[in-house]
């Protein structure tokens, strides 16, 4: 089974009143970089990184390349980012399956406190019953991303529009997935204001980054 990583980084950040990505949780680790390291430690097939048009940001050069033998890391342009998530979304799975990926596991950009072993869990829920045409992370029975999407759901994220996100589809009738509550479940905080900034460079001493 081919499985890949799809990171979504093409928001305006609007709530944290400018490009959120950049900022750092420490000196010289910006936000997104820390989530991308994390992915790229998984041991995915692939990573595939959703951006904005424009210039490439300045925090993919400063990730930690992919360990000898990792996933290639290949840049998405999603044109039409400013129309909503579900756009940004659409566009990394129509890559992931251009590829022939039989799964992705979608992760925020502002993550940047999830682990490469709970992206393993969820893949190897899945691989346990793949069936499934989902597994996700929960905090408490909020299902929240990162999430892994069997390729049964692409064609169905493929048609969702503005903010729209998996959540919402996940949970209609039809859908069969799992959810694998977070033993720490700040670890799934996403990082979108500035007092939510705040609380993450307070979370660097409690969470290691890789």
């Amino acid at each position: 089974m081919r499985i890949v990583g799809v990171l979504l980084a093409a928001g305006a950040g609007r709530r944290m009143g400018g490009e959120k990505l950049a900022a750092e949780l420490l000196p010289g680790l910006p936000l997104a970089a820390a989530a991308l390291r994390a992915l790229l430690s998984v041991g995915l097939d692939g990573v595939y990184v959703v951006v904005r048009p424009g210039p490439a940001p300045q925090w993919l050069r400063q990730a930690a390349p992919a360990p000898a033998g990792g996933p290639g890391l290949t840049v998405v342009v999603c044109a039409d980012a400013e129309r909503g998530m579900a756009h940004s979304l659409r566009r990394g799975l129509a890559a992931a399956e251009a590829a022939g990926c039989d799964a992705a596991v979608v992760w925020l950009a502002d993550q940047p406190f999830v682990t490469a072993a709970m992206a393993r869990a969820l893949i190897g829920a899945w691989r346990s019953e793949p069936r499934l045409d989902y597994v996700a992370s929960g905090n408490g029975a909020v299902l929240t991303p990162p999430v892994l999407l069997a390729a049964s759901t692409f064609p169905h994220i493929a048609r969702l529009e503005g903010d729209l996100g998996a959540k919402r589809l996940l949970e209609r009738p039809g859908f069969f997935g799992r959810v694998l509550p977070a033993e720490e479940p700040e670890r799934l905080m996403d990082v979108d204001t500035p007092d939510a900034l705040e609380a993450a460079r307070q979370c660097v001493q409690k969470y290691a980054l890789p």
